[in-house]
């Protein structure tokens, strides 16, 4: 028998200091790297990463899916197995420049979520909703993550026990 349970929001906050923390764990993983790989705490725009050849592009998905998987388990969320949400991303850009809200399309980042185990699958049935947001703060730049209204199906066997 399978039962729906409803979990409370969640919030992630991508921000310099994870940034920083992830960086420690990614030069041991790779001591012969020279660059960071993920140099901002939000999406590379999406006119950035669409004109890439698919090489690059590629390898910055990865690193974004890397980087993800890691955050999601230090933050006791992998493998919640979400099979329906809704997911609000506000992205605090460090410049003032003109954004496009269309443009922080935060496709690697949802992609991390769900190798992660955190999000059962990000198509329509699973993600119901997706909300962007774009903001500028110059001291804080920073991505934070709202999952809301959130449903993990239970497997009970026939004593109810899960």
């Amino acid at each position: 028998m399978v039962v729906i349970e409803r979990l409370d929001d969640i919030k992630l906050v991508i921000d310099k200091a994870v940034m920083e923390r992830y960086y420690d764990v990614y030069f041991v993983i790779h001591p012969r790297a020279q660059k960071v790989p993920l140099p901002y705490p939000y999406h590379e725009s999406i006119n950035k990463w669409m004109i890439m050849k698919r090489p690059m592009m590629n390898a910055l998905k990865q690193k974004w899916k890397d980087f993800i998987v890691w955050f999601v388990k230090e933050q006791g969320c992998d493998n919640l197995r979400i099979t329906r949400c809704d997911i609000e991303f506000d992205t605090y850009y460090s410049t003032g420049r003109r954004h496009d809200t269309d443009n922080s399309c935060p496709k690697f980042i949802i992609d991390g979520l769900c190798e992660s185990g955190m999000l059962v699958d990000d198509d329509s049935n699973h993600v119901a909703s997706l909300l962007l947001k774009c903001f500028v703060d110059k001291d804080r730049p920073r991505t934070e993550i709202y999952i809301k209204n959130i449903e993990v199906e239970k497997k009970e066997n026939e004593n109810g026990e899960e």
